[in-house]
């Protein structure tokens, strides 16, 4: 994160071992190595977060008991929004005006202030957790291609429940990262197109400021259906089949496909904002919902076989059984969470396709839709894919 705020500050300073050559081709060479550090850095950045998430997914999924895998699922999606909405909060600040020792820019000081916070509360949970020992014995030796074993088995015999659940989680990020990469510059967009002008000049960072409020009524919304759904769920889940998690996880599909294809009718900033703030009601089910689901299963497996294994007479059987429920679990996790990556870079591909042939077909009225628009309404379209999976999903309790 350090890089990605430092990157031209850091290629200005490789350009000097260059030693004494022409001035522009020095700026030129600062330019590109600038790019390349800030690529890289996102790179890693990217894979750093992934890491972290799948761990933190992985202590909920260890530590809470069957029975409160809903719960804590519904907290961790509580605490990730309210994190969202003070992290859109602390962008609108004018961080330079009050932290000018941290950075001459916004995105300078940003994001020290957000490493600094990642690692505190990385601190935090390492310390207040606390996780069953690892007995190792000699069989945990294993050569180093045996994680790839371990993940193709994952793969070739993923539980149904999971699989199906997997399934519609693939298509469902399929429809989540074009709003997540795009909406911003969707908003900018539809301001500059109502509002007429250079957008190199003070245009531009209306622009801009005008997604971020977007983003931040989207962020708001989601905290309040985060606290609000999860109580909803929990008190008439028996009573009213609307309020299943099951039934919640499709319609939160429904509501994504309406959103995204709305996008292509959407004229004003006005209208894009609300769309955003709707946004936030499935996102809310998004980061709950399916970790439950996938959670609920590992548990309700692992008191599956540990009472078998009470019940067996064999105490070598048991420890085998026990490791293969070590395997299950995060094997499964891990999974998921490859189910919800992979779609970043097809979206990544794709999306670039989307963007080229829309520039090829776009013509020159105002009230023409942009690419960003077309790039949307494909995950509009994949969210519908999702909610018909959804359907097959299998819950255990």
């Amino acid at each position: 994160m350090v890089c990605v705020a430092y990157a031209k500050e850091i290629g200005n300073g490789l350009v000097t071992l260059h030693g004494d050559q022409d001035e522009e081709v020095l700026k030129k060479a600062a330019h590109t190595y600038a790019i390349i550090i800030a690529v890289l850095s996102f790179y890693v950045l990217d894979f750093t977060l992934n890491a972290v998430q799948a761990i933190c997914r992985a202590l909920i999924l260890d530590i809470p008991p069957l029975w409160q895998q809903d719960i804590a699922n519904a907290w961790s999606a509580r605490m990730s929004n309210c994190a969202m909405v003070v992290g859109y909060f602390v962008g609108f600040v004018d961080l330079v005006k009050y932290l000018p020792w941290l950075g001459d820019s916004q995105m300078k000081v940003f994001c020290i202030v957000g490493i600094t916070v990642f690692c505190i509360t990385l601190a935090i949970t390492c310390f207040f957790i606390t996780e069953k020992k690892l007995e190792r014995d000699d069989q945990d030796e294993q050569p180093w291609y045996q994680v790839f074993v371990y993940i193709w088995r994952a793969f070739r015999f993923l539980p149904r429940p999971v699989q199906t659940l997997c399934n519609t989680q693939f298509f469902a990020w399929m429809g989540w990262f074009p709003f997540l990469f795009y909406s911003t510059q969707w908003v900018s967009d539809i301001y500059f197109q109502t509002h007429p002008g250079d957008p190199t000049d003070g245009n531009w960072a209306e622009g801009t400021r005008a997604g971020s409020f977007a983003l931040l009524c989207y962020s708001v919304v989601s905290v309040i259906a985060n606290l609000v759904l999860p109580m909803l769920t929990n008190k008439f889940e028996d009573k009213i089949r609307l309020f299943s998690l099951l039934n919640l996880y499709t319609i939160s599909h429904l509501i994504v496909a309406a959103a995204l294809l709305s996008a292509w009718f959407v004229r004003s900033v006005m209208g894009a904002t609300i769309v955003l703030a709707i946004m936030g009601i499935p996102w809310a089910i998004v980061l709950w919902i399916p970790f439950s689901l996938v959670g609920e299963f590992v548990s309700f497996e692992e008191h599956r076989r540990q009472t078998a294994n009470n019940n067996s007479s064999s105490t070598s059987s048991a420890r085998v059984e026990d490791q293969q429920d070590e395997f299950d679990a995060g094997m499964i996790l891990g999974v998921h969470n490859m189910y919800v990556v992979f779609p970043q870079f097809a979206v990544a591909v794709i999306s670039s396709f989307i963007f080229a042939a829309a520039d090829a077909v776009a013509g020159d009225k105002k009230n023409d839709p942009s690419s960003v628009a077309s790039v949307l309404a494909f995950g509009g379209l994949m969210a519908i894919v999702a909610a018909g999976f959804s359907r097959s999903v299998i819950r255990v309790k």
